[in-house]
């Protein structure tokens, strides 16, 4: 487990386990570990069960059929009665304030977003490619949070690796809905445009009080670093994802 463990703000954190996943070619599909997107079942299910095996057995794991929304769900009345849920939801993220409860965020070039107030003992995690982040996802995942219990002056938040503004060319139907946020998008000087989710959904963070101390940007771009992460741009579409996770267990 300790090589996914990636978000140094999270590691001073003795009761929270977080990180992502990479490719492994020496299992299914290179370890992705999303059910929807046409592989085998059975096969990801096996990486699913690999994945687990690195966490103490207490926890029960929960992902989303995420749907590119800004919508967070509150998991706390929740009855998760499986070792892993897939939840069919028409929402991309979810807070709780329950221990042994594993949040998995599936990507392949798009921003996973994960919260911990360590006072209050909420997580939240959140999917934000350009459509949720457009939708202000980062605002609701930490409104969902503080409606929790959370106060928005302790809450940190990591972001994983996500395609970086040297591979993500928009069209100006995207590009359009960014412009305000001069440190995510540049014009090349061939006029086209490129994003930088992470950095525009840190600015939507720091807009709504989050202190910028309390933000932690993985700066890999999994289009530059395909070899290792799934990347739906530089692979012509893959139907490859990895995990994004975090979790909180009882000490």
């Amino acid at each position: 487990m300790k090589k996914w463990s990636i978000f140094n703000l999270f590691n001073k954190q003795k009761d929270l386990i977080s990180g992502s996943t990479t490719k492994d070619n020496r299992k299914n599909y290179a370890f992705s570990l999303a059910t929807h997107t046409g592989e085998n079942i059975i096969q990801i299910k096996q990486n699913r069960e690999f994945f687990m095996s690195h966490f103490d057995n207490k926890f029960k794991f929960v992902s989303q059929y995420q749907v590119h929304s800004n919508k967070i769900v509150n998991l706390d009345n929740f009855l998760l009665d499986k070792k892993w849920n897939d939840l069919k939801l028409n929402a991309d993220g979810f807070v709780t304030s329950r221990a042994n409860i594993m949040l998995n965020i599936l990507t392949a070039d798009c921003v996973a977003l994960l919260s911990y107030d360590a006072n209050a003992k909420i997580i939240g995690a959140a999917h934000a490619g350009w459509k949720g982040t457009k939708e202000n996802i980062a605002k609701n995942l930490i409104d969902s949070m503080v409606k929790l219990g959370a106060n928005i002056d302790n809450i940190i938040v990591a972001m994983s690796p996500s395609i970086r503004a040297c591979c993500y060319e928009v069209d100006e139907n995207v590009s359009k809905y960014f412009l305000d946020f001069e440190d995510g998008i540049v014009k090349t000087a061939k006029g086209k445009w490129h994003l930088d989710l992470s950095i525009i959904n840190k600015e939507k963070l720091l807009n709504i009080g989050i202190k910028e101390k309390n933000i932690d940007i993985v700066p890999t771009c999994t289009s530059c670093n395909s070899d290792k992460y799934f990347s739906y741009r530089k692979q012509n579409n893959c139907s490859g994802r990895f995990i994004s996770f975090i979790g909180r267990r009882e000490i």
